[in-house]
């Protein structure tokens, strides 16, 4: 059963990749996938609910590998290079989805979206508030945090996947890791 959900998941996506959500027909994803119609209105309802657990599976991802890096995050210099990092080899690993993510989030998943980004805020949060309270990193309001650490990162990666960048991710991560850790120092 789950492995039908993700066969499904799976073949939404490269549609969605190549051809954007409105493009993309449910047949188009029952083709893909090889599933029946019935099985994917079963898992997801329709083409929406397929977009809003991608969307939610993506974010929770990515989030997955933020919160391990502020979970082993003593060293403020290095756990603000390692999120960069972090940004960036995700992006580079999962250009599908990331490209999902940068399109807006679909509203169905707006409350699943919104529990997983509390839990990320909370912690980061908490790491922010240690390290400014040590003195490690300079006070920053929260809300422009991650435009801070990522903002940078998050405009290499868009233009990146748009084929218009061609500097490589080791690179990119090198220099834009630095100049986060130069501008929170």
């Amino acid at each position: 059963m789950a492995e039908r959900k993700q066969e499904i998941l799976d073949a939404a996506l490269r549609g969605f990749a190549e051809k954007g959500l409105a493009g993309t027909t449910v047949e188009e994803v029952r083709e893909r996938s090889g599933a029946s119609v019935g099985s994917i209105y079963h898992h997801f309802g329709d083409k929406e609910g397929i977009a809003a657990a991608l969307f939610v599976d993506a974010v929770s991802d990515y989030q997955a590998g933020l919160l391990a890096a502020l979970a082993d995050g003593d060293d403020a210099e290095r756990t603000v290079k390692q999120l960069v990092r972090h940004h960036l080899r995700w992006v580079a690993a999962n250009p599908e989805r990331a490209r999902l993510l940068l399109s807006g989030r679909p509203p169905r998943a707006a409350e699943e979206v919104a529990e997983l980004n509390r839990r990320a805020f909370q912690a980061t949060s908490e790491w922010l508030g240690r390290q400014v309270s040590a003195g490690r990193i300079r006070a920053v309001p929260f809300e422009l945090f991650y435009s801070v650490l990522i903002g940078p990162a998050q405009e290499f990666s868009r233009h990146w996947l748009d084929g218009r960048i061609h500097t490589s991710m080791r690179t990119a991560e090198r220099e834009l890791a630095a100049a986060a850790w130069r501008s929170l120092a």
